[in-house]
């Protein structure tokens, strides 16, 4: 009996000792699990290593489906020749959308890394887009921005630094100069970072030549002059701080204006165009425009809450006014509806002498968080355009718009937006005794009666329902 407890116990110890070795060469709970993914953070950017390399990447973006609504009334269009302007009346209110479809793709690929000089970023913004219908963005794909960052250096497609907030709260624009959310400029700029959250600015940007940043219902690029060829970038200066309490920016662009009107000592310019500035309806000058804006954030009102202002001059710079910008750039034709404001850098008399523009634009949005889910964003803009130097009173001396409107989001869970935006603007032009009003013309499904009043006022609104899933 006792030989048997012997080996019995035996056998048991050494099958548990068997069964602990095979343990030992198994995973534990303890043991941590292999990393097939390491996770950065380099200059506040969470991301993962790319395989074999010291850089840290990011992978993000949005996708939206939105539906749009607007009222549409009687159109007008401008006709220009040099020394002349006409006023026509558009197509049938019969044929024209008052409602639309817009879906995008918006992805982001960031990707960064230290260096002896700072963090050294290229970002890239892709943008997909399919539209239809009232006030839609139509279809195609482009590169909305495109940059590289390095000690203080940024080069590529790129916000302006002239900008303060952009376009306002709203998928559609208030006056307010844009060039951030759209239509960015491509550029080189330096940034020279002081203490105490200040910053300095010096930046050589694309001019657009004499492009406008509108693709709205009926956008309408007025003016009676032809853009000259770019010799020189346009040039933005701008001190800013960014502090617990907000933000505020001072800036300023200086603007080339190079243009012809088409008509050069009584003919037609030469072969290509070239006019040598030497004669002829040219002109050759800088425009300029100035922008002041300060941001508060208003945590006693609700996390998140702020509110921001700003104020723009120009003069030759119209692009740089926000006008361009302000609900999808119709300069004023809301929906296409009454009769554009004559937006240009400058306009020729036909006899060698030209007008200049001045425009200035104040904007001011709030935003207020109710909850986690709920938000608002009210917003309120106001512009005026005044032309001076005009010779026979052939386009309005003064023109005054002013768009008001509000976004409204619930988000109900995590990286899901339902948002809703209603923005409503009117405009006024003061008559110009030398245009010429057209006659009845013929246009199926019915003819386009005459234009016996000067078209002195428009109004509309525009609403816009959008559902977003960002990532």
């Amino acid at each position: 009996m006792t030989l048997m407890k012997s080996i019995l116990l035996g056998s048991t110890a050494g099958i548990v000792a068997a069964a602990s070795a095979q343990a030992a060469d198994l995973p534990t709970r303890k043991a941590a699990p292999a990393e097939y993914v390491k996770i950065c953070n380099v200059g506040g950017m969470a991301g993962f290593i790319l395989p074999g390399s010291d850089t840290c990447f990011k992978i993000s973006g949005y996708i939206t489906g939105q539906i749009e609504a607007g009222n549409t009334q009687h159109q007008y269009l401008w006709a220009f020749a040099p020394g002349a302007a006409t006023v026509n009346q558009g197509a049938s209110t019969f044929t024209r959308h008052q409602f639309g479809w817009t879906t995008r793709a918006n992805i982001d690929l960031d990707a960064r890394q230290d260096t002896a000089y700072g963090v050294l970023r290229g970002y890239a913004e892709l943008q997909f887009e399919n539209g239809n219908g009232f006030d839609n963005t139509g279809t195609g794909a482009y590169i909305n921005r495109a940059y590289v960052q390095w000690a203080g250096i940024t080069a590529g497609k790129a916000n302006s630094f002239f900008s303060f907030f952009g376009g306002g709260e709203a998928w559609a624009n208030i006056f307010s100069p844009d060039q951030q959310g759209f239509n960015q400029p491509d550029l080189l700029a330096y940034t020279a970072t002081f203490g105490g959250g200040f910053s300095a600015t010096i930046s050589a940007q694309s001019s657009g030549s004499n492009g406008f940043s509108g693709a709205g219902t009926n956008f309408a690029a007025s003016g009676n002059a032809t853009f000259g060829g770019m010799q020189a970038p346009d040039v933005v200066a701008a001190l800013r701080v960014d502090q617990g309490w907000g933000a505020a920016q001072i800036s300023g662009v200086a603007h080339q204006v190079r243009v012809y009107d088409g008509v050069v000592g009584g003919a037609l310019p030469p072969t290509g165009g070239a006019t040598n500035g030497l004669n002829g309806n040219t002109t050759n000058k800088w425009g300029w425009g100035v922008l002041g804006g300060v941001k508060f954030n208003l945590p006693s009102f609700g996390a998140g809450d702020n509110f921001q202002v700003q104020g723009v001059w120009t003069q030759n710079a119209i692009w740089y006014s926000g006008i361009p910008d302000g609900m999808w750039g119709e300069n004023g034709q809301v929906n296409g509806n009454g009769l554009p404001m004559v937006i240009a850098d400058t306009w020729s008399n036909g006899n060698g002498t030209w007008a200049t523009p001045t425009a200035w634009s104040v904007a001011a949005t709030f935003e207020h968080h109710f909850s986690p889910q709920f938000s608002i964003d009210p917003e309120f803009s106001y512009a005026q355009l005044h032309w001076g130097g005009v010779l026979n009173n052939v386009i309005p001396a003064n023109a005054e718009s002013w768009i008001v409107g509000a976004a409204a989001h619930w988000d109900p869970v995590p990286h899901l937006d339902f948002e809703f935006e209603l923005l409503y603007q009117s405009t006024n032009q003061s008559t110009p005794k030398g245009a010429v009003l057209a006659a009845p013309g013929a246009l199926a499904p019915s003819p386009i009666p005459a234009v016996t009043v000067f078209p002195q006022n428009s109004n509309g609104f525009a609403g816009r329902f959008e559902v977003t899933r960002d990532f």
